[in-house]
């Protein structure tokens, strides 16, 4: 199958760190600690759930950049350690995991108004691919970085897949047909994190 992302920003290591609410709380309480620690972490994070479902647990990882760079395992879990002094959220007791991690936007592109894709056609999508091997919910892709002096927060409607290595192909697959320009790979048995972008000329998807 021809490939038609590019690997534009890698780090080495397979961070990631659940955290659970000791309620739900409403997304822009979450968004307001989040915002608050991106001040000195770049946040990213799926939030599982719909639209402004309350939010009851947060998966953190890393979104790897070449112009701002990607933290080391060590600070993010002392982002991790903050965050929880300062919200009172819980760990995730971690168990270890194989295969690959991907957040999918379900919005063509970034604009605003822009066409959106179900969740259930990643489902579907991928099912046509394998009966078996992944996992896939609806979540918030959720992203807070500083630049200069101000936060950028950036929020989509999306899915969270969990799947087997020797499904890449179809995650890819999901990931054009959705128009999806970049996505971050949490590639759990390779221990590595990559970025990747759909190439520019990349002509018909048929």
């Amino acid at each position: 199958m021809p490939t038609f992302y590019t690997e534009v920003a890698a780090a080495e290591g397979a961070w990631t760190r659940s955290l659970r609410l000791p309620a739900p709380a409403p997304v822009m309480r979450v968004r307001h600690a989040l915002v608050e620690l991106a001040r000195t972490w770049p946040v990213a994070a799926f939030l599982p759930g719909a639209a402004d479902d309350p939010v009851a647990e947060m998966v953190l990882y890393r979104d790897p950049s070449h112009t701002h760079g990607t933290p080391d395992a060590r600070a993010c879990a002392a982002a991790v350690r903050r965050l929880v002094a300062a919200t009172g959220w819980t760990p995730v007791p971690g168990r270890v995991l194989d295969g690959v991690l991907v957040g999918r936007g379900l919005r063509e592109g970034y604009t605003a108004g822009a066409t959106e894709h179900p969740p259930g056609e990643v489902a579907d999508r991928l099912l046509a691919a394998s009966a078996t091997g992944w996992q896939c919910r609806t979540a918030r892709l959720v992203s807070a970085r500083l630049v200069g002096h101000a936060v950028h927060w950036y929020a989509e409607d999306g899915v969270v897949v969990h799947a087997e290595d020797r499904l890449l192909p179809a995650v890819e697959n999901v990931a054009l047909n959705c128009a999806q320009h970049r996505y971050v790979v949490t590639h759990l048995t390779e221990q590595r994190t990559y970025a990747l972008q759909q190439h520019a000329d990349r002509g018909s998807s048929t």
